[in-house]
């Protein structure tokens, strides 16, 4: 069997594989998160249903409360209980687009606790979901890359 020296392996993920977000109500979270970010349903299992944005890798796992993971576990989550986590940010195309999703998140159980123009004079704002988690979004801001 060949080993490979550690020093030679550089420490790097592929990136960020999920959020785990525990909920008291599903349906009412997979409702808000498909209605007013877009996302879509990926995988549905016992206690959790995973959402994705079309055309990404990203995921957003929606966890109920108090079932057999959290007895599992042996943790206490409650929803909104954020653990240290500030807030989720989100990418949308342009200032309509976040203008779109404010809308839609308000019209969905969502709050718009925040709302400004930052240094580069791009609009951000901060929703609340149902559960009281803080989602940032902001118009995608060019790169070099892009």
């Amino acid at each position: 069997m060949t080993t490979i020296p550690t020093a030679a392996v550089k420490a790097t993920t592929l990136g960020l594989n999920h959020v785990n977000l525990v909920v008291a109500d599903v349906p009412e979270s997979v409702r808000f998160y498909t209605q007013a970010l877009g996302m879509q349903i990926k995988q549905v299992t016992n206690e959790i249903t995973f959402l994705t944005t079309p055309g990404a890798h990203d995921v957003l796992a929606l966890q109920a409360a108090g079932g057999e993971l959290d007895r599992a576990s042996g943790k206490t989550r409650r929803p909104g209980d954020s653990g240290g986590v500030d807030h989720i940010g989100f990418d949308v195309a342009d200032a309509a687009a976040l203008q779109a999703v404010i809308d839609a998140a308000q019209d969905t159980g969502g709050t718009l606790p925040m709302q400004f123009a930052g240094a580069d004079g791009l609009p951000t704002a901060f929703i609340g979901d149902p559960d009281g988690y803080v989602l940032q979004l902001s118009p995608r801001r060019p790169t070099d890359g892009d």
